[in-house]
């Protein structure tokens, strides 16, 4: 048997050995997915089962695509088409658009708020930036929904608008949206799938082009696909039914995004015959951390098995305040960095965005190095700066060397010093800083200004990012599909994590599978952390139902702090 196979578990065996028909994998969290797929296409293409210019490998995210297509590279297979949805949607876009309308394919504009604010302006609606965000959403959830205008107007009569947003103006604001966007020749970032499923659909030839240039589909992270992901993949197959889906129930919560597991549990009655495999055993946290990841799910149909050793079993913390909350968080991720802990290694978790305020505040104090994750790496001011002046320095003097260019770039222009500064507020940008310079001396050291550039574009692309050495603040969304040694999930009491407005069985299942995947980031040691109160005079929380009884808790309230609440463990 080949090698791609036969360094695999079982189950990953399975699913590499499953090269037709329609496939679906239930991977859990930590299963090694990503490895049992791409030694799937790896097998498929070394066996002649497949041609790899004819597989269209899916996912959701630029960076999940590029690991795809490094994996495929290092099992020695190039020309697979790793692509996200959209990406893959544009590169249709592009090339059929001149043939079939004429020109060059419309502006697609980043961001919604310019058009919406002159839509606004023409209606004399003077909508705050909030407002603004919430009519965007609505214009995402309308348009991944596939629902025409009149079938959203039926729908907003059990959906909530932003404060102050009539059903009347929602409406008047979406529909003048769309004639500016036309009016510019703009499409957004959704216009993009449906333009696609509309080309696709309406011209035959166009269809028969990409039936004939892809026969086998692979789509990763499944449990995420919105209704017009799915209508565009099947648009995409035509009659073909060499599908592989891999996906988690568990992990479903992009709900406000048109995700639903429904497709993924669905699989084997849309497709007779199917395959399934499941991928039960995780391979990144220790047993106790799964035990307790799999009570948030108990009705789901994959049980994790963890394939580690022994490790500490997940802990509470209660304090009195939300100040308190982070200052003891922060007492126990100086502990863990004083015992030999990479601050890269520890993450705080929480529901919202603005949970890390506090947070940044009480680290920066303490001299943490931290990071707030949501602003992508290469989207950081100090490296866009960085990225304009190493493609300066390729104009001018390309043989420069990277490790000195990039340097000289550091010190002279971005104010950078090999000692981290004693101000904590500056810490953030000296790590960013920091990463940079180690991506240049990570090269050899006869490297070139060209192979700095090149390798800059190539992870810029990829979202290859760099090690940050610091504690990584992250809401749990944003946290999906990443993983740390320690992990500290803050802010669980109820009406924070759930939140208040999940009322109902969906929003509330959504709300506990988010539980799971910020649980199951953590590999070693995880704390589950809530505070009694916000301040010393505001009403008292109750803990997440999501906590059990049986969990040991550190309480660290002063007696006179205590509410005469018995503490979640007796004490």
């Amino acid at each position: 048997m080949s090698e791609l196979i036969d360094s695999l578990d079982e189950n990953q065996r399975t699913v590499a050995l499953a090269l037709v028909g329609p496939v679906r994998v239930l991977a859990g969290a930590g299963s090694g997915k990503t490895r049992a797929i791409t030694h799937r296409i790896a097998h498929g293409v070394e066996t002649g089962v497949y041609t790899a210019e004819k597989v269209l490998a899916l996912s959701f995210t630029v960076k999940a695509a590029g690991e795809m297509r490094a994996r495929l590279g290092a099992l020695g297979v190039d020309g697979v088409a790793c692509r996200t949805f959209h990406s893959a949607a544009m590169r249709q876009l592009a090339h059929f658009w001149p043939d079939l309308i004429g020109g060059d394919l419309p502006k697609i504009v980043s961001s919604k708020a310019p058009t919406l604010k002159r839509a606004a302006g023409r209606l004399n609606f003077r909508a705050s930036d909030e407002q603004l965000r919430g009519i965007a959403a609505e214009i995402e959830w309308r348009k991944v929904r596939l629902l025409s205008m009149d079938q959203y107007v039926d729908a907003l009569s059990t959906r909530p608008l932003p404060s102050g947003i009539t059903t009347d103006r929602a409406v008047d604001l979406i529909t003048l949206y769309e004639e500016i966007k036309d009016e510019q020749r703009n499409l957004d970032f959704d216009d993009a799938l449906i333009a696609t499923l509309g080309m696709l659909n309406s011209e035959k030839w166009v269809a028969d082009r990409v039936h004939e240039q892809f026969r086998f589909f692979v789509v990763d992270e499944y449990q995420d696909v919105s209704p017009v992901q799915r209508a565009l993949l099947d648009a995409w197959r035509g009659k073909h039914s060499e599908v592989c889906v891999v996906g988690d129930p568990n992990q479903t919560i992009f709900g406000f995004a048109g995700a639903s597991d429904e497709h993924l549990l669905a699989f084997e009655s849309e497709f007779p015959g199917a395959t399934t495999v499941e991928l039960d055993r995780n391979y990144r946290s220790t047993p106790e951390i799964v035990r307790f990841a799999n009570s948030l799910v108990p009705q789901s149909p994959l049980q994790l098995v963890s394939a580690r050793e022994s490790g500490p079993a997940p802990r509470g913390l209660l304090s009195a305040t939300d100040d308190d909350e982070a200052t003891a968080v922060a007492t126990a991720i100086r502990d863990e960095i004083a015992q030999g802990t990479n601050p890269a290694d520890i993450a705080v978790l929480y529901r919202i965005n603005s949970q890390s305020i506090v947070f940044e505040q009480v680290l920066g104090n303490a001299g943490i190095p931290f990071r707030v994750r949501g602003l992508r790496f290469f989207e950081e001011p100090t490296v866009i700066r960085a990225l304009v002046l190493v493609r300066g320095r390729l104009q001018t003097d390309p043989a420069a060397n990277a490790r000195d260019t990039m340097e000289l770039i550091l010190r002279e222009n971005l104010g950078w010093l090999s000692k981290p500064p004693a101000n904590p507020v500056d810490r953030h940008a000296w790590n960013v800083r920091s990463a940079l310079a180690e991506i240049a001396t990570a090269l050899p050291p006869s490297s070139t200004v060209v192979e700095l550039a090149a390798d800059l574009k190539h992870r810029a692309d990829n979202e290859d990012e760099p090690s940050v050495s610091a504690v990584t603040l992250s809401t749990v969304h944003n946290a999906k599909g990443l993983e740390w040694d320690t992990v500290f999930v803050v802010g669980m009491s109820e009406g924070m994590f759930p939140l208040s407005y999940a009322v109902g069985d969906t929003p509330m299942l959504e709300e506990r599978r988010l539980a799971y995947v910020a649980c199951t980031r953590a590999r070693y040691a995880l704390t589950l952390s809530w505070a009694e109160r916000s301040r010393r005079s505001g009403p008292v929380r109750t803990r997440s139902r999501f906590i059990p009884e049986s969990l040991p808790v550190t309480d660290t309230r002063t007696p006179g702090e205590t509410s005469g609440v018995t503490p979640p463990d007796g004490r």
